[in-house]
């Protein structure tokens, strides 16, 4: 069963991230990592295991083009209202879940995904935010995203929530992500029973594709439309 969060207003937060980055670049912080997702994109499932078919790559290699253009042509014709008021509607839908979190490990957003920067700069005001450094072997490094310091791979631990990047999600919790197998080498270093919310479009969610063993579940979906809830909801 899912569970749908309603709107509810909450104050917009007093200073965006892009302030906080200008702060932190004067402060000589972190900027050569600020998109570190980047390196995995492309169509090589390195997370793919060797008794999984051929037909079953090509078709999530397929699955992934098709999504990656549409949200080119998205980014293409979006506004840059739009994507601040996109970026307000996740604020006001997320913040109630997260806001008895002292640790979230979040993300931050491409120009082609759904803007989280007044999220993460509410997740700032509230407590400690970590965000993930992409590594050579394409497993997931963590940083405090207020400090830029280091954490490591097992940082993710401290986290109470996870906020995680997708192409898309299938209608069990399914999730499909850039390919290179990231998230689902770092989910598994989680506290057990932390909650995993992937954000994704609306119309990425409940999208069908093949899944192996190894795909990791999430347990809610963020879209502008809403928190849906695959397992019982964050209290």
């Amino acid at each position: 069963m899912a569970f749908v969060a309603g709107r509810k207003r909450v104050p917009r937060p007093a200073a965006g991230m892009t302030a906080l980055r200008a702060r932190r670049r004067m402060a000589g912080v972190v900027d050569s990592v600020m998109s570190p997702r980047l390196l995995v994109m492309g169509d090589n499932d390195a997370s793919t295991k060797p008794e999984v078919n051929a037909a079953s790559r090509e078709a999530k290699r397929a699955v992934r083009r098709t999504l990656r253009a549409a949200r080119r042509a998205r980014r293409d014709m979006g506004e840059t209202s739009e994507r601040e008021a996109d970026g307000r509607r996740l604020l006001r839908l997320a913040e109630p879940a997260l806001r008895t979190a002292s640790c979230v490990a979040t993300f931050e957003p491409l120009d082609t995904e759904s803007n989280l920067e007044p999220l993460n700069a509410r997740l700032l005001e509230n407590g400690r935010v970590i965000v993930p450094i992409t590594l050579e072997d394409l497993d997931l490094s963590w940083r405090d995203l207020a400090t830029g310091e280091d954490l490591g791979k097992d940082a993710i631990a401290l986290a109470d929530v996870v906020v995680a990047p997708a192409l898309a999600v299938g209608a069990r919790g399914e999730r499909l992500g850039q390919g290179g197998g990231c998230y689902d080498r770092a989910l598994p270093r989680r506290r057990e029973g932390t909650p995993v919310i992937a954000v994704v479009f609306p119309d990425e969610f409940g999208v069908d594709f093949p899944t192996q063993a190894h795909d990791e579940r999430v347990d809610a979906v963020l879209t502008v439309n809403g928190l849906t809830w695959l397992r019982e909801p964050l209290r």
